[in-house]
């Protein structure tokens, strides 16, 4: 499934409130020691010692509001997904 079909798929069941929003997104390569959120950290194997792809998604309410998609180096595997409200992770999803 392509990036931005797994984010509106996320978006429209956990976050429908939000979904219509004009969504701008930023792409990454992090190693797994830099994800900013622990929950979503926890969300990786510990086997993964790779950098990883993190997809942001944000629209113009600064970075209140702000989906992370963690893929593989290569864009191939999802990881996890989740909305960063003020920081605090709301509705994280495990695709391992």
């Amino acid at each position: 499934m392509s990036v931005i079909k797994v984010f509106r798929s996320y978006m429209a069941k956990n976050h429908p409130h939000i979904a219509h929003m004009d969504w701008q997104a930023d792409v990454r390569l992090i190693p797994v020691q830099d994800i900013p959120n622990e929950l979503l950290k926890a969300i990786m194997p510990k086997e993964i010692s790779e950098p990883v792809t993190c997809w942001l998604f944000y629209y113009d309410d600064g970075l209140n509001n702000v989906v992370c998609l963690l893929q593989d180096q290569r864009g191939v595997r999802n990881y996890g997904i989740g909305l960063l409200k003020y920081g605090e992770l709301v509705k994280p999803i495990s695709f391992i």
